[in-house]
């Protein structure tokens, strides 16, 4: 609804069903449905422009899911198939923001918090004995910037921060980490010549640490980042190019495997990357033809491990990208190829080891294509995912088999 600039939106959704039927016509166990969500918006914008908007959203989830969520069964004899994972996850977010800017002034202000609850019966390995174990995720979050216009482009600067912490609670551990982080930031979007489009900018933050033992440690580090694009012939041809620089800090451990008794020796390093990209865009009377090339270097991406606070991974990922498309008007199709290789400290990566930090990829095709017949609101399309084998591995591992997943879909939208 909306009146004299108030706003207000409501949603409400459940969702119950059973285990999904898989296509050889068993039953998939741990994948009912069984959620309840919910979402409150309310907004004012006054006749000067500004506006101020609040959202609250709650989702709830109390199903039986594999005992571990992301394995089909188990690995150790003493835990059962199935568990229930009571999850509630809860996010606030206040924005305000001016609906007539100028120039120099179009500002925002986002301050937002969030809560991930998960209680669910943890299995003690060694007796069989059951007992309940929660784990909590909460961030506090905000920013603060200004855009500044002008004839060239824009620039937008400001400042942001962020608090966060992970707790778990199992009979006689309680252990947490901490992160609070602030950090300045500008980033610029110009057009200095008709055909030239630059985005270059930088931000410093610095964090605090805080690790079960109840130590603390302190980082500050810079990140960068400039690209461009450059009309070569026309709008027929387009060169790009970018590189950014980024640190990310120290990742907080997970929840369910934090240790009270960690030795984070010095500290833990935080977590940076360098990224590279380039590539060419082609277009011609509807036609798209495009490449691309890239590289990912990450170093010290911590990873969970009961038994080591400090176990960390450096990632490499390059591959290029390939793709041509056509659109009518009505509609399009479109054909993309790539080729991507994860190494995990000089290793062919694997889903074991990369599974919260790099996946195996390899090859992938993709195949789209959607029509919209005019005058009758009826649009169809479809879909393909194909990816052949790959057998970058490491020595001794069979390769990853090929798949390939189809879609169609059937839309009809009413001229009323």
């Amino acid at each position: 609804g909306m009146s004299n600039g108030f706003e207000i939106l409501g949603y409400f959704n459940i969702g119950r069903g059973d285990d999904f039927e898989a296509g050889n016509g068993r039953t998939v166990g741990g994948t009912e449905v069984d959620y309840m969500s919910g979402l409150g918006k309310m907004a004012y914008q006054a006749l000067s422009g500004d506006r101020f908007e609040i959202s609250h959203e709650r989702y709830s989830d109390d199903a039986m899911r594999p005992y571990r969520a992301n394995f089909t069964r188990p690995p150790i004899g003493q835990e059962p198939l199935y568990r229930p994972y009571d999850i509630d996850r809860q996010t606030t977010v206040f924005n305000y923001s001016d609906a007539t800017p100028t120039g120099w002034w179009d500002p925002k202000v986002v301050i937002a918090h969030s809560k991930t609850e998960v209680r669910t019966p943890e299995t003690n390995r060694g007796n069989g004995n059951v007992s309940q174990t929660f784990g909590e995720s909460e961030t506090i979050n905000g920013k603060a910037e200004n855009k500044f216009s002008f004839d060239l482009g824009s620039v937008v600067a400001g400042f942001d921060f962020n608090k966060r912490h992970a707790a778990l609670e199992y009979p006689g551990l309680y252990p947490r980490e901490k992160s609070d982080v602030v950090g300045g930031y500008a980033q610029a979007r110009l057009e200095p010549i008709e055909g030239t489009r630059v985005s270059f900018g930088g931000r410093a933050d610095h964090q605090w640490f805080t690790g079960t033992t109840d130590e603390t440690w302190e980082d500050s580090g810079l990140s960068g980042n400039i690209s461009g694009e450059q009309d070569l012939i026309g709008s027929f041809l387009t060169a790009k190019a970018g590189y950014s620089h980024v640190w990310g800090g120290i990742p907080l451990g997970e929840n369910f495997i934090m240790n009270p008794l960690w030795d984070y020796g010095n500290g833990p390093k935080a977590v940076e990357a360098d990224n590279y990209t380039a590539g060419l865009v082609a277009r011609y009377n509807g036609w798209t033809l495009e490449g691309t090339i890239f590289r990912s270097e990450i170093d010290n991406a911590r990873i969970p491990s009961y038994g080591d606070a400090l176990r960390a991974r450096d990632i490499e990922s390059e591959g290029y990208e390939l793709g041509v498309g056509y659109d009518w008007g009505n509609g399009f199709v479109r054909v993309k190829y790539a080729n991507i290789d994860v190494t995990i400290d000089g290793q062919p990566a694997d889903s074991d080891t990369g599974t919260y930090i790099a996946t195996p990829v390899g090859e992938i095709i993709t195949i789209t294509g959607v029509h919209t017949f005019v005058g009758t609101g009826l649009t169809i399309g479809a879909d393909a995912e194909i990816a052949p084998e790959y057998d970058y591995v490491i020595a001794g591992s069979p390769p990853y088999k090929s798949y390939k997943v189809f879609n169609a879909f059937v839309e009809y939208k009413p001229d009323l």
